[in-house]
């Protein structure tokens, strides 16, 4: 059996009920609002001329990091006027933002939702306090960017600009082609030469390695030094009467070893009265052709028999000296290094 209340007790209850509603919300909301901002949030505010599908709610992030979230839209005053935004940042967040912030609305991803981005600005600039104003800048859409692109296709398309003429101007593409084709030609045509010329002598001297040529670990060097003083006039590569003499005994030493041996004349030369290397190598490059020609020239030392030739090489090498051909006192820094190389098979 239940007892129906009475007026009293009815006006109790409901009384009671109602606080609890509007106890519970407000403890609702201040809970939802400090575990979310926090006690210190930051309200800002920004404005763009078209907010592209910003509503209340949306995110706002700085530095890629969630801090807070749109809480107002105010919307034109007239014509070409911006929509203003209200922004409310969590307060851990607030010392981040500089006077001279700038917000963009940017979207996550080629299709995902729109998102308020903020950079926070410099550090040397003054921090932002409650209701400031912050720049605002824009940033292009997805489909704006589609557009420019279908733009510049379209102007190729019609010939416009310089790649649009290469694509309607079969001649011009033709040229472009053949010239490439040309090139690559002449290139390979280069590499052919080098490599021939290497292989000339007097002129080879001028280009293969030095090092290779001196230093042959497959073969054994037969040496014989010459002072420049006793072969050339002083600072040239004319040959003296005597220098001619020294040199007619040169063809003898050279018998002693097998014809199939491979012969370098090196002129080196550090008595030039010059400071600069480049003089020491022309001049030493001189005195090694002018040894090679006498020799060839007079007694033949490239001939090996009636149709057979042995390799002679002239190199000039400056003042530098490499391994196997030290000079063994200071007086023949100057000098002619007549070298055989004795192939070891």
């Amino acid at each position: 059996m239940t007892r129906a209340l009475n007026k009293k007790q009815l006006f109790v209850l409901a009384t009671t009920i109602l606080i609890g509603i509007v106890l519970f919300s407000l403890a609702f909301f201040s809970i939802g609002s400090r575990g979310w901002y926090g006690k210190d949030a930051l309200t800002l505010q920004t404005s763009f001329l078209d907010i592209r599908g910003v509503d209340i709610g949306v995110r706002v992030r700085i530095q890629g990091m969630d801090a807070g979230e749109v809480v107002g839209i105010k919307a034109p005053e007239g014509p070409g006027t911006p929509v203003i935004l209200s922004l409310r940042i969590r307060g851990t967040f607030s010392n981040l933002l500089r006077k001279d912030a700038q917000a963009a609305i940017v979207s996550e991803g080629l299709l995902g939702g729109k998102v308020l981005e903020i950079s926070p600005g410099s550090p040397s600039s003054p921090t932002l306090t409650n209701n400031e104003m912050i720049a605002s800048k824009n940033s292009p859409e997805f489909g704006e960017i589609l557009g420019q692109l279908s733009d510049t296709l379209t102007g190729i398309k019609n010939g416009e600009g310089s790649l649009g003429k290469l694509t309607k101007d079969s001649k011009l593409y033709d040229s472009i082609v053949l010239l490439a084709n040309q090139t690559q030609q002449t290139m390979q045509t280069f590499q052919q030469d080098a490599d021939a010329i290497k292989r000339v002598p007097i002129i080879g001297g001028y280009i293969e390695d030095p090092m290779q040529l001196i230093v042959r670990s497959n073969a054994e060097m037969k040496r014989k030094t010459i002072n420049c003083s006793a072969l050339f006039e002083s600072g040239n590569a004319i040959l003296t009467a005597e220098g001619k003499k020294v040199l007619d005994k040169v063809p003898a030493w050279i018998s002693t070893f097998p014809k199939e041996s491979d012969i370098v004349i090196a002129a080196l030369n550090s008595a030039v009265s010059s400071e600069k290397d480049a003089l020491k190598l022309l001049l030493s490059r001189q005195q090694a052709e002018t040894v090679t020609d006498y020799l060839k020239n007079n007694h033949s030392i490239h001939k090996i028999g009636w149709f057979s030739r042995r390799k002679i090489t002239p190199l000039g090498l400056g003042d530098k000296n490499f391994p196997g051909i030290e000079p063994s006192t200071e007086s023949e820094s100057s000098r002619i290094e007549l070298l055989v190389y004795i192939n070891r098979g």
